[in-house]
């Protein structure tokens, strides 16, 4: 793990969950996020968004999600609110497409944070750590699998590099 180096994105995340006292795994809970960065978290029948409204930030879950389903969602809602504005429905297919691919590498950094690498062993076999990372954040292993995905892509260009030079 000496070798990955987080992306800003990362880094921003990471401290922000620090300045407001989420240091454990066991603190990545919506309602408790959703208190610490000022979030109005409700529940909701017509599917999964997040908004503005005025100064009052909302993200709205579908009540039909499981758990760790929830958690991914919430996540990417999330991102939504902190990497976006405007109403994606009067936007271009293009620009929905990036701002979702957006919210999607922000759900990986915000629910298996660089902070909280610490918590799994990397010196285990990948099917271990992504199910270590599965019990460790509660997320879908499909998240786990994206975010190791990432990490071995970085170090790898990171070895590239140190190869190369």
């Amino acid at each position: 793990m000496y070798l990955y180096k987080p992306c800003d994105l990362e880094k921003r995340i990471s401290e922000a969950y620090q300045q407001n006292g989420i240091i454990y795994p066991s603190q990545l809970d919506e309602e408790y996020i959703a208190r610490k960065f000022d979030i109005l978290l409700v529940e909701s029948k017509f599917g999964s968004f997040a908004e503005y409204c005025d100064d009052l930030k909302i993200v709205a879950l579908h009540h039909d999600l499981d758990s760790l389903k929830r958690r991914e969602v919430f996540f990417h809602e999330v991102g939504h609110l902190f990497l976006h504005v405007g109403d994606q429905s009067k936007m271009t297919e293009s620009f929905r497409f990036f701002q979702e691919s957006q919210a999607k590498r922000f759900t990986l950094f915000a629910a298996i944070p660089y902070h909280m690498l610490t918590y799994i062993d990397f010196s285990k076999k990948r099917d271990f750590i992504i199910y270590e990372m599965q019990e460790t954040f509660r997320v879908p292993a499909e998240i786990c699998e994206r975010r190791m995905d990432y990490i071995e892509n970085k170090m790898l260009s990171a070895k590239l590099a140190s190869i190369c030079s």
